[in-house]
């Protein structure tokens, strides 16, 4: 029980000294130009994740979103049998067009996959929201799976959802690669147990 507390813990309180620590010349900078990309973590934030067994099911992200956007979406979908997104949780911040208390969403995304299927993520801005899904009991074992997160910049649309995470489960004995961008053909995970993806979606409107 203490193991799964500490996990989203640790994962926080590596964003937050991300945040508080950007403006030192010997730390990594945020992200200064107008996109999302995987935050270039330290050789001592590795080790953390590294220890505590979280590198291949968690990922921080870095964003700065275009100067329109006030509000940061994210939604979590999972593939229903008719080949459907239905969404099954998310959450969102938004600074409002008052732009308080700040005038541009800038900061970052950091999201933990867990044992039972449930994703553990927060949004660090101006302020840090958390949000999680629901665990998910699958009828099979789960023989084979592959995930997929964000690996290199991507710019930012305006009202449009970027997948910047995809996990693939089956009961089966094999499994074809996919990318992020199948989210948006989801007949090719036909046949598969199942499949969740995580979007991030900066948006020119309120809450």
């Amino acid at each position: 029980m203490k193991r799964k507390i500490l996990f989203p813990l640790i994962l926080i309180i590596i964003a937050m000294v991300i945040v508080a620590c950007s403006n030192t010349t010997d730390s990594p900078k945020l992200l200064t130009k107008e996109g999302i990309t995987p935050y270039d973590l330290s050789e001592s934030e590795k080790y953390i994740l590294q220890s505590f067994g979280m590198e291949g099911n968690s990922q921080i992200i870095s964003f700065h979103a275009p100067k329109e956007a006030i509000t940061l979406n994210v939604n979590v979908y999972r593939l229903e049998g008719d080949k459907s997104w239905k969404s099954i949780g998310g959450g969102a911040v938004s600074i409002g067009t008052d732009r308080e208390p700040i005038d541009q969403l800038t900061g970052t995304f950091t999201m933990q996959l867990k044992e039972n299927y449930a994703i553990d993520f927060n949004i660090n801005t101006s302020g840090r929201a958390s949000f999680k899904t629901n665990e998910i009991i699958l009828d099979a074992e789960t023989m084979a799976s592959t995930k997929g997160f964000l690996q290199e910049f991507q710019k930012i649309e305006i009202n449009k959802e970027i997948p910047v995470a995809l996990m693939v489960y089956d009961s089966g004995t094999s499994m074809r690669s996919y990318s992020l961008q199948d989210y948006f053909d989801p007949s090719k995970f036909d046949g598969m147990d199942l499949v969740q993806v995580v979007t991030l979606t900066f948006a020119d409107e309120n809450l």
